[in-house]
């Protein structure tokens, strides 16, 4: 509508101008004639209200003035009569050299035209057209000129404003055409009922394989399509006006010339084109290549039936288990349960998934232990093993043993938590019944073994008097040998007594740095093979049953003795710092495999596979017990074949 308008109005414009072009022409003609007087010339200018007609002399001077320039400067006749031109400009230095230029112009081909700034009588100015004619009379004498003005403000304006409209179309357009062709989306447009192709952006072109497009209709452009139900889809859409809109379809694509199809899914939509007159001219295509997204969803939906399969085969398979085996997440809440905890506890794996112990049966003491348990193995990412006894809702009493092991993601962030239980009742019992048996034993046998050694050492002394040096040395090795029952004894009698809970303990200040040399000088006299080497050893206070911590490292020192054979020398450390006192014992011998270290405190087990080295695998374990009974802790740092430090600390007392 604006193009219209501005059409119309320059078409009124030009009407104008040559309707004035045609006024002055005649006038001139008129003016030129000698047969026409003044009066009748005046009434031919003053018709002319819509310009500004007024003639000078040869010296500027206005001697005629119409009333369209009266209408226009908004000066009368008496007023400008005899005046100079000049008044009627701004700025009449500037406007004088302008109009003696323009006025030689008109001398020299007989009229001239131009645009300059205007003053009226109230002193507002405006931008006018102007044409100067030259006058001459019968003997071709000049006589002055023919002004005719016209205000020109608001043709300039318009002028003005329609170029920037042009300018800001442009830029529009622009903006459009780079959308159009950079957008993610394809679009296309066709047009006419063979579907011709228009236009294409950057990304159909990728989509279809950088065919050659423009000016070619679908069926040619890309003919793979046409069996595919393409066409028919377009022609609906162009007869009836209705879009089409597709959701993932399928469509196979020649991408490269003499290829194979290549399927792509396509989110898409087919719009009527509609010109000014509401008339359908073609279509817009314009969509989404979703084949990426179809296919990565395809493949997790797959993948997502494999793991409920595997998911499914799995429960099955730890629901075959006696144990019971279970996963949390982070914030220790079930996730998963198979049938015998579930039945343990007598609820459904819907009732059991999203809750913590708190929320279930279990003991509150119970559930507080295990809830802290979950949370110390997602802070440290470490495994944690326990035991403990359960009472499920029906009242059946058990013993189980239990292990929570962290699961991580790859940036080594605990996820999950899995566990698994094992009712270890039966062999609870069957070791507490050991253990009864073996501290009655132990008891029994202790007595026998006491007099056995005293008789032992009567009979030592006897032969050693009686001069019968041979029989004296078999003794005494008989008494070396009492020595190591009496202290297989004593450790037999130990366990007995920690699975009690009856180990006691004698607690009193003692200094640490004395035992440590006593220890050493006690185990060094029993060796000839190794030498016991103390580096450091600070003085130090602590509080704790000197003979238990005594036992302890001579446990440690009569360990790296047996288990380093081969070499000659024991290492003993003692440093200490603001919280604690700790004692490492070092040895050259055998090692311990990386695997096997976090078994070396428990019962009953063995650091060597040889069957040479003696022993049953307490002493260790009887260790551990007094050092953490004694608010201590206990470690082992070994590499295989290069040899052991063991090391245990001690708190000091406030």
């Amino acid at each position: 509508m604006v193009q219209d308008g501005s059409l119309q109005r320059t078409n009124q414009e030009t009407t104008e101008i040559t309707h004035s072009f045609q006024v002055n022409k005649d006038l001139r003609q008129q003016l030129e004639q000698s047969s026409v007087d003044d009066i009748y010339f005046k009434q031919i200018v003053d018709s002319i209200e819509d310009r500004a007609i007024f003639t000078t002399d040869r010296g500027n001077n206005i001697n005629s003035w119409g009333v369209g320039a009266a209408r226009v400067y908004g000066y009368s006749g008496i007023e400008m009569l005899a005046q100079n031109v000049a008044i009627l400009f701004p700025s009449e230095t500037q406007n004088e050299q302008q109009l003696a230029e323009d006025l030689q112009a008109a001398i020299e081909r007989g009229s001239v035209k131009g645009e300059k700034w205007y003053r009226r009588k109230n002193g507002t100015t405006f931008l006018g057209g102007s044409s100067i004619f030259l006058l001459k009379d019968k003997e071709n004498n000049i006589r002055g000129f023919t002004h005719i003005i016209y205000d020109s403000t608001d043709k300039k304006r318009f002028q003005e404003e329609r170029e920037t409209l042009i300018q800001e179309l442009k830029a529009e357009k622009q903006k459009l055409v780079n959308i159009f062709e950079r957008g993610p989306a394809f679009m296309a447009i066709l047009q006419g009922e063979q579907h011709v192709f228009e236009m294409a952006n950057t990304a159909y072109f990728q989509l279809v394989g950088q065919r050659d497009l423009i000016g070619k209709p679908v069926a040619e452009a890309l003919p793979e399509v046409v069996d595919q139900g393409v066409l028919e889809l377009l022609d609906s859409v162009y007869t009836t006006g209705q879009p089409f809109i597709g959701t993932e379809r399928s469509v196979g694509l020649q991408r490269e010339a003499g290829g194979a199809l290549e399927e792509r899914y396509l989110n898409y939509v087919y719009e009527p084109l509609i010109n000014a007159q509401d008339e359908r001219i073609g279509i817009i295509a314009h969509g989404y290549d979703v084949t990426d997204q179809v296919v990565a969803r395809k493949n997790a939906e797959q993948l997502a039936l494999q793991i409920e399969q595997q998911a499914q085969a799995f429960n099955v398979t730890l629901s075959a288990l006696q144990d019971f085996v279970y996963t949390f997440d982070v914030d220790g809440r079930f996730t998963y349960a198979n049938s015998p905890l579930l039945e343990l506890l007598g609820l459904t794996l819907d009732q059991i998934v999203g809750k913590n112990f708190h929320q279930l049966p279990y003991p509150e003491e119970l559930a507080t232990t295990l809830h802290s348990q979950i949370k110390q193995v997602v802070r440290t990412g470490q495994t944690v093993t326990d035991e403990t006894s359960y009472t499920n809702p029906t009242g059946n009493k058990g013993y189980y043993e239990y292990i929570f092991t962290p699961i991580f993601d790859s940036n080594q962030r605990v996820t999950l938590v899995a566990g698994s239980t094992r009712d270890i009742t039966t062999r609870q019992q069957l070791e507490s019944q050991k253990d009864e048996f073996m501290g009655i034993v132990s008891h029994e046998l202790k007595t026998p073994v006491t007099s056995i050694k005293a008789f032992t050492q009567v009979l030592q002394s006897r032969f050693e008097r009686a001069g019968d040096e041979r029989s004296s040395a078999l003794l005494g090795k008989m008494d070396a040998q009492i020595n190591k029952l009496t202290s297989l004894i004593s450790d037999l009698l130990d366990v007995t007594k920690i699975e009690g809970g009856q180990l006691q303990f004698n607690q009193d200040y003692f200094s640490f740095d004395e035992l440590v040399t006593e220890v050493v000088e006690e185990t060094q006299r029993t060796t000839n093979n190794h030498t016991i080497n103390i580096t450091e050893n600070p003085h130090m206070i602590v509080f704790g049953d000197r003979d238990r911590i005594g036992q302890v490292i001579s446990n440690m020192l009569t360990n790296a003795i047996k288990y380093s054979p081969n070499a000659e020398q024991v290492i003993v450390t003692t440093s200490v710092n603001h919280e604690s006192v700790t004692l490492c014992v070092q040895d050259f011998g055998v090692g311990i495999p990386q695997e096997r270290q976090h078994q070396i405190f428990e019962r009953y087990y063995r650091v060597s596979g040889n069957d040479t080295i003696s022993g049953i695998g307490l002493g260790l374990y009887i260790s551990a017990e007094i050092i953490k009974r004694q608010n201590g802790k206990i470690w082992v740092e070994s590499e295989q074949g290069k040899g052991s430090k063991f090391c245990f600390s001690l708190p000091i007392p406030a």
